[in-house]
This record gives C-alpha cells, structure tokens and sequence, in this order.
C-alpha cells in the first residue's frame, strides 16, 4: 500500500472552517448603544440585556470596542449621559460585582489581583467609561448608599438642620438667619448622600430585585462592602476622589452612633482600601497635572500630589475613630474575628502609608 503524504501549508493547518470575524467590535456594538437611546422614550428591558451582554463580554483587550465611550452613544447630557441612563447602568453592573464577590469569598476579606478574584480584571475593563462618566460614578455611589443604609445614618444631621431653619427668627439661632435655598441646595448635598432617578430606580421597570432583597441582610451587605473596597481600588484616578469622599463620609457617619459589626467593617474596609490606593500612589511615580485624565484607552490609576496630602488627613482622622469604635464592640462582645482582623489591617496599612509620606516630604 502507498503511504499518502499530507502537505501542510506553511501558514499553518486549519482542520476546521471558521467563522470570520469583524474587522471591529465596535461595528457590532455602537448601532446597539445608537438604537437604545434614538428611542423617545427609554426601552429598559432592551438597555437592560445590552448592558449585561456587555458585561459578560467586556475585558481589557476589546474593552474599547463594547463601551459606549463615544458620549453620543450615551445620549450625552452636557458632554454625560442621563440620569435614567446612568443609574440603570450603575444597578446591573453593580449586580454583576456583587455576584463575583458571592461566588469568591477570599475577594471579600483582601481586595488584591489574584488567579481567584476577576473583580479587578472586571473594574480595569470598565475604567474607561468610569473615566469619562462622572454622571455614572454617582449613580454607583447612591445604589452602594441605598444597599448600606446610608440615608438613614445621615437623616439624623439633616433632619436637626432643617429643624433649626424653622426656629423663629428672634432666637440665638446662627442657622435660622441662613437662606432656605443656601442650606437646602449647597448645605444638604454634603450631608446626603447622591439620589437615584425616580423612574430609572423603581421597581416597576425592571430594576433587579435580587439587589435589594439578598444583599439587604448583614452577610449581603460584606458583599457590598466588598465591592465597595473593590472600586476604591482598582477605578481609575480620575473617578477616585468622588468614590473616596463619599466613601470616607459614609463610613464616618458609620461610627458616629452606636458601635456594632456591621458599621465597623463598613469603616475598616474604607480605611485598608484607601490606605492601600495611597501606598500604590506613593511607591509609583506620581503625575503633578490632571492632563494624564484624557487618555484614550488607559486611565491612569496614580492619584495627584494634592490628592495624597488630604486623603492622608482624612485616612488618619478615620482610623483613630474606627479604634475607639472597634474597642467598645470588643468589650461589648459584638465583634468577630474577621472583623476584628480588618481593624488591625486598617491600622497597619494606616501606619505604613504615614510612614511612606513622611519618606515622600523628605
């Protein structure tokens, strides 16, 4: 019997025909971002499966082809896109995250890169369009407000400032002598947290009720605080003074009442979070301008020099509070040894970014 010789040619066998793809991802996804927001009026079941198809797809290599980076695939509003836009975005990733972080439960307790935690291979993906919509990282603010609770730790404040806004006017009262609108359009925005849309954040229209039904309960909301710690992070340096204002707010507003759990691991994740982000900042080389913002595909991560110097007085401020904190939950015996873990983490990552800085003066 002949033997039959197979020649293969030189660029290499292929066994099997295969599909060819398109010159560019972004041929088959702009029209999807073009066609949701040409509708008069807004097709959530329709914004709602775009968006987690993205989801599912999007990594850093084709990141560029799947975000709507262009602002006229966001039907921009002054250069970003809408609140309804923003926050139904803003819910559905924040769904995903939280998924991750629920089936890698070592991505709760340490927020690094590692083979079993994606949830930064997820947040590098999308810190273009972080970058670029300051509109949809306060969207994600208020969803992670809304999860923890954080209009009831502010309405307290709140509710003892309008209260003095009606005293009379013939009483010692410095803030009944202050306008009504100073106080309910500057004063109060820095005491509440950023709301939601009412259309884009009802039920009735598709808003995943997983989100606030299984993450509602004290295990849930680690989870939450997870992705929180996750974003602080990892997002791009051009979003992280908003995340870590509200972030450093919210965890303060944490301790001010009564210690427990909950609220400590709140206020210990943001202190190891932010206290990593800095130490990053400082071991790297630090940019002195805000132009490095506009880059195309690759928003930087390193903070400015100003940043460094009033995160670091905030971070300082928050950690002595969170030890005082931590204490009467210890003696009160509502503090577990993971969070008991945190706190000491806080205060080791506090004391090496202190040490950094001071490095960094000399």
């Amino acid at each position: 019997m002949d033997a039959t010789i197979v020649t293969v040619p030189e660029e290499g066998f292929v066994p099997f025909g295969r599909r060819r793809r398109p010159a560019s991802g972004a041929e088959s996804w702009a029209p999807k971002w073009r066609r949701l927001v040409a509708e008069r009026r807004p097709n959530f079941v329709e914004f709602d499966r775009v968006v987690r198809g993205m989801l599912n797809r999007i990594s850093t290599e084709n990141a560029r082809f799947l975000l709507p980076l262009d602002p006229s695939l966001r039907a921009a509003e002054a250069g970003d896109c809408p609140p309804w836009w923003a926050a139904r975005c803003a819910v559905l990733m924040l769904n995903h995250y939280i998924q991750v972080i629920h089936t890698s439960r070592c991505a709760r307790g340490l927020a690094m890169r590692s083979n079993d935690n994606v949830l930064p291979m997820y947040l590098d993906a999308v810190s273009p369009l972080l970058a670029r919509s300051p509109r949809l990282v306060t969207a994600l603010v208020a969803w992670v407000a809304q999860l923890l609770n954080w209009y009831d730790l502010c309405w307290p404040k709140a509710r003892i400032l309008l209260l003095a806004l009606r005293a009379p006017k013939d009483q010692p009262n410095p803030l009944g002598r202050l306008p009504p609108e100073l106080v309910k359009g500057r004063i109060l925005a820095f005491l509440m947290p950023p709301l939601l849309p009412v259309s884009a954040a009802a039920q009735d229209v598709g808003v995943p009720s997983a989100l606030c039904n299984c993450w509602s309960d004290p295990d849930g909301k680690k989870d939450v605080v997870a992705v929180l710690a996750h974003l602080l992070l990892f997002t791009p340096a051009a979003a992280f003074p908003q995340l870590s204002a509200c972030a450093l707010a919210m965890a303060e507003a944490a301790l001010q009442g009564p210690a427990c759990e909950e609220k400590v691991y709140l206020a210990a994740a943001v202190v190891v979070s932010i206290s990593q982000r800095l130490q990053k900042s400082l071991c790297g080389p630090l940019r002195r301008c805000e132009a490095w913002a506009k880059e195309e595909d690759a928003p930087p991560t390193q903070l400015a020099v100003s940043h460094l110097r009033q995160d670091l007085q905030c971070v300082l401020h928050l950690e002595r509070t969170l030890i005082v904190a931590a204490d009467s939950a210890r003696t009160a015996g509502k503090l577990s040894f993971f969070v008991d873990s945190r706190v000491m983490a806080a205060s080791e990552h506090v004391r090496r970014v202190e040490e950094q800085w001071q490095s960094f003066e000399r």
